[in-house]
């Protein structure tokens, strides 16, 4: 890795004038003022999106991660002999199943589903799953700008190959 500094003569310490470097130099560091508040402001704006979308689905992840734990035991919790009464579902869920209430498998698959509130239950879920991937989106762009920030990563449009020397 070679790293390029500018060379700063006595007489260029001296002279207090804000001309611009010569062409033959190059900086070490680039940025400027703007481009930093810039890529600050993009960052904060990343994170307020992240950290909100996160905190809204999370109440689903959390019904999501319960429902498949107990579909996945629900022999060993014996779900399919209990019965959840009508008056915790919502109205019209599953009338053919008569007054008395609903087998517990049934509605823990519903809920995990979607299905428990119809068409507005599975259309929440679309509208969840696309959350997530707003999450993903924003925590890769956060983690990829993170990488440029600190210098681990290569700058957009470096060559794959070997570097070049200067002669």
């Amino acid at each position: 890795m070679q790293i390029i500094c500018n060379k700063i003569g006595v007489d260029d310490l001296r002279n207090d004038k804000s001309e611009p470097a010569p062409a033959s130099t190059v900086r070490l560091s680039e940025r400027t003022p703007s481009t930093v508040t810039a890529i600050g402001r993009r960052r904060s704006w990343v994170r307020r999106v992240h950290a909100i979308v996160g905190l809204i689905s999370a109440f689903n992840l959390f019904v999501l991660i319960s429902t498949g734990f107990l579909l996945q035991h629900s022999a060993l919790l014996q779900l399919d002999e209990r019965m959840l009464t009508r008056k915790i579902l919502p109205a019209g869920y599953r009338p053919q199943d008569g007054g008395n209430g609903v087998r517990a498998d049934i509605v823990v698959a519903d809920l995990h589903s979607g299905r428990l509130f119809g068409v507005a239950g599975a259309l929440a879920l679309d509208i969840i799953t696309l959350a997530w991937l707003v999450m993903l989106a924003t925590g890769l762009v956060m983690y990829l700008s993170n990488q440029r920030t600190n210098g681990r990563a290569r700058p957009r449009g470096a060559s794959e190959g070997i570097p070049e020397e200067d002669s």
